[in-house]
């Protein structure tokens, strides 16, 4: 019996400065965000945490098949940023598959 092959969750941060939870062309990424990985549900340890690039993407890799939830980590979010979409998504990992999670929105500093 083989087992299955591990797979990916991908996703992005940006800046939703017009808030209206949809990314647009000229909203950009939010860099050195942290992102969370769970079982479960969002909250409590999670298992692992990956930082955003320059572009606001990020990747968790060479998860197992199963349901994972992804968040931003709720310290980012109380340093002034207010989520203009779900902070916290489920996602249906299969064997070997790439998800790519609807991006992450976050209001500017004050808004």
């Amino acid at each position: 019996m083989f087992a299955a092959p591990p797979g990916s969750i991908k996703g992005n941060v940006y800046c939703d400065r017009d808030q209206n939870g949809v990314c647009d062309c000229e909203e950009g990424g939010l860099k050195g965000i942290p992102i969370q990985i769970f079982t479960g549900h969002c909250g409590g340890t999670p298992l692992r945490t990956v930082a955003t690039d320059e572009k606001g993407n990020f990747t968790f890799a060479r998860f197992d098949p199963g349901t994972y939830f992804v968040m931003v980590d709720i310290d980012y979010v109380c340093g002034g940023r207010v989520p203009t979409n779900a902070n916290c998504q489920e996602v249906q990992l299969v064997d070997g598959e790439t998800v790519n999670l609807p991006a992450f929105g976050y209001s500017e500093f004050g808004q």
